[in-house]
């Protein structure tokens, strides 16, 4: 039952105008960018589940207009990769839509909610001009920064800000960072789940050590190190091998012809790194190995057998998004008390078949095939994560995701004012 009253439909009527209004006012060759911004600041800002639902569910209608209104603005031409991006992605979300018609009906709103999202922002980011993205790549940052100091102060405080609700108010446990010492819980922000907060960061992270042309290298730095921070506070070793994913793509694929040079003195780090700390990642892959968040994601790999043992309608595709809790009543996923699959591919299994998980391994494909360094580390983050968290259909994102692939289907334009490598 919707919470969603006259008065706070009203009140977000009037913001989502005023933020209409406030885009439409700069500059015309931003003004897409600026729309984006709001959009993902929106999502990002009301993505916890102690937000209260009138908020949450304005904020993604509101969301879904500012997409709406930027889809429409003049742009970029749209190319034959970008096209099969955002084909397959509308594709995928497609399927989703009816075979949740026929197996769930009751999340045909959110999935098909979540689907507009993916769909608009992939177009959005398609059409992007330079301009545009010079913006959103700003507000990304600065989306990533506001939330870094909203995760410093949950971290003094100890209730995050602005809900005040934390995941052991719901869930009866702590959630303890293994990244750092001394028992400490682990941050939030605004995203309600400490592996979103770190996906935030983590993109604005990438956006801003590729920012090498535009950005002095002090600022570049700090602003680095900050988000860096904040990640170790989310708590989240995922997040962590995503960001180092993200700046292995970089370094590997950052400059046409060095690619091998780096990529060999990268693996040389790595084995150095190994040899001098060998006692102390033993100690560390014992400590993950026996966590409760791998033994849960270990279990979940090993339900695939049984999916694949179902109906073959359903192997194909799938029981409708919003089953998973039915399938863990019928015994097809881990009984140990902990109802979280955190693993993407197999959630699409379970809800989409097999048909689900090869068109999101397809956009993946062709978004990685881009050469395009930026593009190509963003998606990167998201293919760190496919094994460790489902998260598309959290809305924040799900744009965050479709945007990355999108941007890899732009045509790679040589501009002096983008940077080609970190070198």
């Amino acid at each position: 039952m919707s919470t969603t009253g006259p008065g706070a439909i009203a009140a977000g009527l009037i913001v989502l105008a005023v933020m209409v209004v406030g885009a439409l006012l700069v500059p015309s060759a931003a003004r897409r960018g600026a729309l984006l911004v709001v959009a993902l600041g929106l999502l990002v800002g009301t993505a916890s589940s102690a937000a209260p639902e009138s908020i949450r569910t304005g904020a993604v209608h509101g969301a879904i207009v500012l997409l709406a209104v930027a889809a429409v603005l003049p742009g970029a031409p749209v190319r034959r990769r970008g096209g099969v991006v955002v084909g397959l992605t509308g594709l995928s979300f497609g399927l989703a839509l009816v075979t949740t018609a026929i197996g769930y009906p009751e999340a045909i709103g959110l999935t098909l909610r979540v689907g507009v999202l993916a769909v608009g922002a992939a177009w959005c980011l398609l059409r992007v001009t330079e301009t545009d993205l010079r913006v959103l790549g700003v507000g990304v940052v600065v989306i990533g920064l506001l939330e870094v100091a909203l995760g410093l102060v949950e971290f003094v405080t100890g209730d995050p800000v602005p809900w005040g609700l934390r995941h052991r108010d719901v869930n009866a446990y702590v959630l303890v960072n293994t990244l750092l010492p001394g028992g400490l819980e682990r941050v939030q922000g605004t995203l309600g789940h400490p592996i979103p907060y770190g996906v935030v960061l983590c993109v604005a992270f990438v956006v801003t050590i590729t920012a090498r042309r535009r950005v002095p290298g002090p600022v570049r730095v700090l602003v680095g190190s900050a988000l860096v921070a904040g990640m170790l506070l989310s708590g989240s070793r995922s997040i962590v091998l995503a960001a180092v994913l993200a700046v292995a793509v970089l370094i590997v694929s950052a400059t046409e012809g060095r690619g091998v040079v780096r990529a060999a003195a990268a693996l040389l780090g790595v084995v150095v790194v190994v040899v001098v700390f060998v006692d102390e990642l033993g100690v560390a892959s014992d400590r993950f190995l026996s966590s409760g968040s791998y033994e849960n994601r270990a279990g979940t790999l090993r339900s695939v057998p049984r999916l694949l043992g179902r109906p073959f309608a359903e192997v194909l595709f799938g029981s409708g998004v919003g089953t998973v809790e039915r399938l863990y009543d019928e015994g097809l996923f881990p009984q140990d008390g902990f109802w979280v699959l955190d693993n993407q591919l197999v959630t699409t299994l379970a809800t989409q078949g097999v048909v689900g998980v090869a068109l999101m391994i397809a956009v993946l494909v062709v978004a990685l095939a881009t050469r395009d360094p930026f593009a190509r580390a963003l998606c990167a983050v998201f293919v760190g994560m496919l094994v460790t968290f489902d998260y598309v259909f959290w809305p924040s994102m799900t744009v965050l995701a479709a945007g990355a692939t999108a941007l890899a289907g732009r045509p790679t334009v040589p501009d002096p004012r983008r940077p080609e490598s970190l070198a």
